[in-house]
């Protein structure tokens, strides 16, 4: 973490950590000119700083460095984030709540054994007023802390490019890290408020989305499903062979395929390593050569790429989930009819199989092979997906004739 970062690094230089700023995020070829003006101009409300020291970080395979400020860091001034080189450069400080948090955790603890300050001042061996001092004390101070404890947190929308007043991922992240840890003895419930309130946009959105499918999850789980979004750190290169090669998995559902694409496609565009116009070409071909179809949704696609007119997102779940459906009935129309005979009484069956001996004479009206036929050609003729009536048919153009729904690799770029 880097909160402990900046704390062991001040007690090796013995500065006090309250003092202490750490920079991270700076560029190994920033000249030192070039630092030390980007620190003046971020940093020159906070009063006269210096310098203590620079190290290379080969996670981050950027630089970091040590500052101490003149006084105790200001909260109400320091900035989050220092624009520079390479982009804006992470500060990092100690929480403003460090002192009070360890005698909330003192607190804590005494709950969570099942003791009270009453008890631990008798087993002290405390007289009888000390107990009702601390007591006193106690309730006094439990509020206080509460409220000193509670740190609103900076704001995060999953844009590339931050709004006025919205942090990075990168800052948003540290800064939230180190406030779920101080608010260890708060409830689940408020620290999962208290990380919405920081949210907004597509990151509101997923988080709304996870608690709605699980509202037991709690605030880590909210945070690592941020992380796994909006932190990695994927070349442009990786995201776009993911994209390109994903394939519907054994026993999954269509949809489920299709949702899970989308996910690859919009990360792809976020990263610069698809463009946002062939976002539904790309989703299409993707379906058609990596997915396994029925034959009518198969030819309704192929029909739409002939013409040109690839669908949407919005559009391609829609027809899927017909599809499903539609397959879904077909099943238990088929399952309806074996399940009645399989129930059917003794006698019943007895009647209906000599009923069928007499049918299957010469003229009369038996079950077989050709009303069995007759039977499937009619069902056939049923319409299949209401939604691609409108699809126009293909014109003389051949392309893609031979193609079947089955997965093949992918087309090279």
């Amino acid at each position: 973490m880097a909160v402990t970062m900046l704390q062991d690094w001040c007690r090796w230089m013995g500065v006090n950590a309250r003092r202490g700023l750490l920079i991270l995020g700076i560029p190994e070829d920033c000249d030192e000119a070039e630092f030390q003006e980007s620190l003046e101009a971020a940093l020159w409300p906070m009063g006269h700083f210096t310098v203590l020291g620079k190290v290379f970080r080969e996670e981050d395979n950027a630089t970091a460095a040590l500052v101490e400020l003149d006084r105790e860091v200001n909260y109400a001034l320091v900035p989050r984030e220092i624009p520079g080189t390479g982009g804006p450069w992470n500060v990092v400080f100690v929480p403003r709540c460090s002192g009070e948090e360890f005698l909330g955790r003192v607190l804590h603890f005494l709950e969570q054994q099942g003791q009270t300050v009453e008890s631990v001042a008798g087993a002290l061996g405390l007289g009888l007023r000390r107990v009702c001092w601390l007591r006193s004390v106690s309730q006094a101070i439990q509020p206080w802390v509460e409220t000193v404890r509670y740190q609103r947190l900076g704001l995060f929308s999953g844009r590339d490019q931050p709004a006025p007043g919205e942090e990075s991922f990168e800052a948003w992240l540290d800064h939230t890290t180190d406030m779920l840890h101080v608010w260890q003895g708060v409830s689940e419930r408020e620290r999962r408020r208290r990380l919405i309130e920081g949210l907004r946009g597509t990151a509101l959105q997923l988080v709304h989305g996870l608690l709605a499918e699980n509202p037991a999850r709690t605030a880590q789980d909210c945070l690592a499903a941020l992380i796994q979004v909006f932190g990695d750190n994927e070349s442009q290169a990786t995201i776009r062979v993911k994209c390109l090669t994903a394939q519907q998995r054994s026993g999954e559902r269509l949809s489920t395929f299709v949702l899970r694409l989308e996910v690859l496609l919009q990360k792809a565009i976020e990263k610069g390593a698809l463009a946002r116009a062939s976002a539904d070409h790309v989703r299409l071909r993707q379906v058609l050569t990596r997915a396994n179809l029925i034959e009518p949704l198969d030819e309704a696609l192929r029909k739409l790429r002939m013409v040109g007119r690839p669908p949407t997102f919005l559009e391609m779940l829609g027809l899927v989930r017909e599809s499903e459906a539609w397959e879904a009935s077909l099943a238990g129309s088929v399952r309806a009819p074996a399940e009645e005979g399989a129930g059917a009484p003794a006698d019943a069956q007895a009647d209906a199989r000599m009923g069928s001996a007499s049918d299957a004479s010469p003229g009369g009206p038996g079950c077989g092979p050709e009303s069995l036929a007759q039977a499937e050609e009619q069902e056939a003729e049923e319409p299949v997906l209401e939604g691609l009536k409108d699809i126009p048919e293909e014109s003389g153009n051949e392309d893609g004739a031979g193609e079947t729904g089955h997965p093949e690799s992918a087309p090279a770029e």
